[in-house]
């Protein structure tokens, strides 16, 4: 997948030493991670809305 475009967000401190933990944990960047969950949530969705 090309890399083509960039997402800015604010967290709390807290909330991202915490995100970061997990991506840790799970082997991964915080970006991937973070990627990684975008994508999950989209087949997620994409999944529901075929049911209908």
């Amino acid at each position: 997948m090309a890399k083509e475009k960039i997402i800015n967000i604010r967290v709390e401190a807290d909330l991202k030493k915490k995100a970061r933990q997990l991506a840790e944990e799970d082997g991964r960047s915080l970006s991937n991670w973070i990627l990684r969950l975008i994508q999950d949530e989209i087949k997620k969705s994409r999944a529901s809305a075929s049911k209908k």
